[in-house]
């Protein structure tokens, strides 16, 4: 079975080209334009068959032998004689389904007539109605399609020649398989002889024979039509997926812009609100929220010294008292302060807990001298 498959009728439902790219497909042809002689083999070597069949079916044909085009299909026994299927279909209709596919964006590599599609059963004959028309396989090469008058006509006659054992080969008449939409498209007396069923045909997914095929001699397709196109979709397929994934990538690189951004955001927004009124780069956030941490912590030990306690211990002694720092020596035990305006200050006792407070007023000078004293 060809990889891809279709009929010639359903054509307008595929995809339509791009540009000179076609599709290469095996096409079901209608049967009725197709008609399959069986002959005797001729006696002279095989390769000179195509000149004696067209002269052996001159009288069997209504239109003349070179407008027609014909193809040697299966050899069969019969009756202990050996003869030959030849298919025969005017070069015109073969030239119009060439026509028609190539209108479709399709390069055809192979037409077989459609009639092949249905079940092949020794001793049964299939039946399958497509769009008013009833295509008919009789055997395994052999059948053919018809509109439903002639095609009932031709049922009754080969089931009476069956019936009264005129046809060699068979004991008895075949049974009759018949696939139609409504069975009353069935004459009454062919129903009553048939299994009626309304199954129909899947073109792509049937089994096109490829030893059937039509195109041959002067139709055979050419080997350049059919790889050209192949190559093509496979570099059109690889620079459509190369073009979306460069498409995902750059906007997939956008997206990840954009996170970034937002996180400097955040993270700059962040360091405000942990270090009021600071503000920094957002690569420099680190190192600048390690600097200020330390910072913090060395203003820490600094406010646990003695001496930074001792000034602490003296702040509710010298709130609002009106007077003005001049001088402030601080050790690691002791601090020495000296201030002016001292006021109340100047004549007040001070009390340091922990600490030796000495006050010595000198003109308008103060100084408080705070000595820690060592506890037991």
């Amino acid at each position: 079975m060809t990889a891809s498959v279709d009929h010639i009728h359903h054509l307008d439902r595929e995809l339509p080209p791009v540009g000179d790219l076609r599709r290469s497909m095996a096409l079901w042809v209608p049967s009725e334009r197709v008609t399959v002689q069986r002959i005797d083999v001729p006696t002279a070597p095989e390769r000179k068959w195509a000149d004696l069949i067209t002269w052996i079916l001159e009288d069997r044909l209504l239109q003349p032998v070179d407008e027609m085009h014909f193809v040697v299909g299966q050899t069969v026994m019969v009756e202990g004689k050996k003869q030959v299927d030849v298919a025969v279909v005017s070069k015109q209709d073969m030239r119009e389904w060439q026509r028609i596919a190539e209108n479709a964006g399709i390069h055809p590599t192979a037409m077989v007539p459609d009639y092949l599609a249905l079940p092949y059963e020794p001793g049964r004959i299939s039946l399958v109605w497509r769009e008013g028309m009833c295509l008919v396989r009789t055997g395994a090469s052999s059948g053919y399609g018809a509109a439903p008058d002639i095609v009932w006509t031709l049922l009754r006659r080969a089931l009476s020649v069956a019936e009264s054992g005129a046809e060699s080969g068979l004991d008895r008449a075949p049974r009759l398989s018949i696939s139609v939409p409504d069975e009353t498209l069935v004459p009454e007396d062919l129903r009553a002889l048939a299994d009626i069923n309304s199954a129909t045909i899947d073109w792509p997914l049937s089994d096109l024979p490829l030893s059937a095929n039509l195109m041959r001699g002067e139709f055979t397709p050419t080997v350049a039509n059919t790889a050209t196109p192949s190559w093509i979709t496979s570099a059109a397929l690889v620079l459509l997926t190369l073009g979306l994934g460069i498409g995902y990538l750059q906007f997939a690189n956008q997206q990840l812009g954009q996170t970034i951004s937002d996180l400097e955001q955040q993270l700059q927004s962040g360091f405000g609100t942990l270090f009021p009124g600071k503000r920094t780069e957002a690569d420099t956030v680190r190192t600048e929220a390690e600097r200020l941490i330390a910072e913090l912590f060395r203003q820490r030990e600094s406010l646990q010294a003695p001496a930074m306690k001792a000034l602490i211990q003296l702040e509710p002694a010298m709130a609002n008292c009106g007077c003005d720092l001049q001088m402030l020596v601080a050790s690691a035990n002791k601090a020495v302060l000296e201030v002016s305006n001292a006021g109340s200050l100047a004549v007040k006792s001070l009390t340091v807990p922990g600490y030796q407070v000495d006050k010595q007023t000198v003109g308008e000078t103060t100084r408080l001298t705070l000595v820690a004293v060592d506890r037991p």
